[in-house]
């Protein structure tokens, strides 16, 4: 977290002043799109069509979608449409000019020889979608000195056409950040942070907790799972961070709205959910979480609770909120709602099956 937010913290300090007005989301695509990818794509123009952009509406970061060729966006000329929107860019890296430049360092996709590599998931050879959220990379440029709200990008890609379909039939279900196998993919190398990804969504969790909106699901990596082993002393079988957002959580370019937005380490107002083998190796983890540093004996709505506060950094000079670990069963979940709205948390984690 820490290097992440030193990142933010320099972004932040070098902004001084430029004005755009509200964003667009902006659905990019490239002509190379075969007719079922883009007949897909064409759907996410109207909004209630992917639940994350339905979400970005209803908390006012994102006003309407509108069409745009990738390649349009590349000329000098096209920088403040490319900065001052939200971009969901939808196609493969080895096709689509604005997927290449986009994808970052987080996750190599090699079409060309149909592997993928994400540290936590380890290599991968098949036909593998992948979505991931960040911040958009235009707005935080050189170019830019400041902005009144942050924008982001979602990058739909994948491994082959098959691929980026199942990224993109994934994303619309609600998934902000993960890996989609269509079929059982080879492993051309193995390490001890291999993780399958698993197409399994997670419970349902309802649309509205107070004033935030579900917004979808990031699918942590085996870089978490090992977390939990190490914290807690047991491994989950599976993991989900159930994400929501408050209203105007884009509304400026802070690292509140890092911690708080769609990237798959943005930890606020969130329920991470880990599933155990049985209820009793759920509850021993959760005993074991209280006797880590900073815990603390507390209630969420009810439910006995082991709290913390969310760590301090350089980015953050005091604590954000708290997280509150409960148990449910087989479930472990891990809330960081505000505390306001631990209470309706705390019914909706009763109904888990």
């Amino acid at each position: 977290m820490m290097k992440y937010s030193a990142i933010l913290t320099a972004l932040c300090c070098g902004l001084l002043a430029v004005a755009a007005e509200k964003p667009n989301i902006l659905i990019c695509t490239d002509p190379s799109l075969p007719p079922e990818v883009a007949s897909a794509a064409r759907e996410l123009l109207k909004l209630e069509n992917a639940r994350p952009l339905a979400a970005l509406a209803a908390c006012g970061a994102g006003e309407k979608a509108e069409a745009a060729e990738s390649v349009s966006l590349l000329p000098d000329s096209a920088f403040n449409r490319a900065a001052f929107n939200h971009l969901v860019v939808i196609g493969r890296p080895d096709r689509d000019p604005l997927q290449a430049k986009v994808r970052g360092h987080q996750a190599k996709v090699e079409p060309a020889d149909r592997e993928f590599y994400r540290l936590g998931y380890g290599r991968m050879r098949g036909d593998i979608g992948y979505v991931e959220c960040d911040w958009n990379p235009f707005l935080y440029s050189e170019k830019v000195k400041n902005n009144p709200f942050t924008t982001v990008v979602v990058k739909i890609s994948g491994t082959s056409d098959a691929g980026v379909l199942a990224a993109l039939n994934a994303f619309r279900e609600g998934l902000l950040n993960g890996v989609v196998a269509v079929g059982t993919p080879e492993r051309p190398e193995t390490s001890l942070l291999d993780y399958l990804p698993s197409p399994v969504p997670p419970p349902a969790f309802p649309d509205r907790i107070g004033p935030l909106t579900l917004a979808g699901y990031t699918q942590p990596d085996g870089v978490e799972y090992r977390a939990w082993l190490e914290w807690g002393g047991a491994e989950p079988k599976q993991l989900w961070r159930i994400k929501y957002l408050a209203d105007g959580v884009y509304n400026d370019v802070s690292p509140a709205a890092w911690v708080n937005g769609l990237h798959r380490l943005a930890y606020g107002n969130a329920v991470t959910l880990a599933e155990f083998e049985t209820p009793e190796a759920a509850k021993r983890v959760k005993e074991a979480l209280m006797k880590r540093r900073g815990a603390k004996a507390g209630k969420m709505g009810g439910l006995d609770a082991v709290v913390f506060d969310q760590p301090t950094d350089e980015a953050f000079d005091r604590s954000y909120g708290k997280v509150a670990y409960v148990t449910r069963g087989r479930h472990v979940a891990a809330v960081s709602l505000p505390e306001n709205e631990w209470p309706a948390a705390a019914e909706a984690l009763r109904r888990l099956p």
